[in-house]
């Protein structure tokens, strides 16, 4: 029954899929994904094709605003959670991310833990039988953590709330601690108060290839933190419905937009976009959708002589 509706989804999504307006399913208004998705609207939409930014949870289910949602053709997934889909998928015989393509190589988030100032708290070990806010069930946070947990070994009293709930809930002493996976700098921490930043470290993370280790360094951007704090940062991508035949120029036109106005982006546009480098496509690892390949491809050929 769940392939059959799966597959009645996927003909409706195709049947659909070029009508406008073009949807981009992103996140919350206070995370990294709805400014970005703002700057990609207010740079490529048009008025024969005029973009629209969805608010959704975040990253899981962004993947089935695309895949089910007519209206909804691309949305901004974190690489780590369409991992864990894919295998949430496999467990349950489905294979609805083989039509998850990535169109357009975004920036990376990093893995931000907060506690209270004082906390006993100090590394994922720590976590152990604490009750830890995970973010929103569906946000990229929430599958973060789902991950953090499966690979170390790790339990704790989850808790799903949001980025400003969770944070009122670790002042409060409702929480232990509190995870959020956004794009630094997060504006709720720079003008926080009261918590520290945790680090984040375990040789099962280490390895995991979707994972890059990084440093949350202190220059000013957490006021509230007095040393750098170890940390991990996955790859974000802009992904689409596997079309094979159709609305390949669709997306052609829509990734060399975004790739021929990087340099408007990153000089008007969020932070993040400083972080974005078309060519990542090839390094990113998800599988690519070829018209966003060619596109990108076409750009950064050396143009021939006359």
């Amino acid at each position: 029954m769940k392939k059959n509706l799966l597959a009645i989804a996927a003909l409706a999504f195709v049947g659909a899929a070029s009508a406008a307006p073009v949807g981009i399913a992103s996140g919350a208004e206070s995370g990294t994904n709805w400014p970005m998705a703002e700057d990609i609207k207010r740079v490529c939409s048009t008025p024969s094709s005029p973009i629209t930014n969805v608010k959704t949870p975040g990253g899981q289910a962004n993947i089935f605003r695309v895949f089910n949602d007519p209206k909804t053709q691309y949305g901004i997934v974190p690489a780590d959670t369409a991992f864990y889909q894919r295998l949430e998928d496999e467990a349950a015989g489905g294979k609805m991310m083989d039509k998850i393509l990535m169109v357009f190589p975004f920036f990376s988030t990093e893995f931000h833990l907060i506690a209270k100032d004082g906390s006993p708290i100090n590394n994922l070990a720590d976590l152990q039988g604490k009750t830890v806010v995970e973010g929103p069930e569906g946000s990229a946070t929430f599958i973060t953590v789902q991950l953090i947990k499966r690979l170390t070994g790790l339990q704790w009293n989850g808790v799903q709330a949001s980025q400003t709930d969770g944070y009122k809930m670790v002042q409060g002493g409702q929480a232990d601690a509190e995870f959020i996976v956004a794009g630094k700098p997060i504006t709720m921490l720079q003008t926080a108060s009261g918590i520290k930043l945790v680090n984040i470290s375990h040789p099962k993370l280490d390895s995991f290839p979707m994972y890059e280790k990084v440093s949350l360094q202190v220059d000013g951007m957490y006021p509230f933190q007095k040393s750098a704090a170890g940390t991990y940062k996955v790859d974000n991508m802009l992904v689409t419905y596997a079309f094979k035949n159709q609305y390949q120029q669709e997306i052609g036109e829509l990734v060399s937009c975004i790739a021929k106005n990087i340099g408007v982006l990153q000089q008007t546009g969020h932070a993040k976009w400083r972080d974005v480098n078309p060519s990542d496509i090839s390094r990113i690892k998800w599988e690519a959708h070829p018209a966003a390949v060619a596109a990108i491809n076409k750009l950064s050929a050396p143009a021939k002589k006359k």
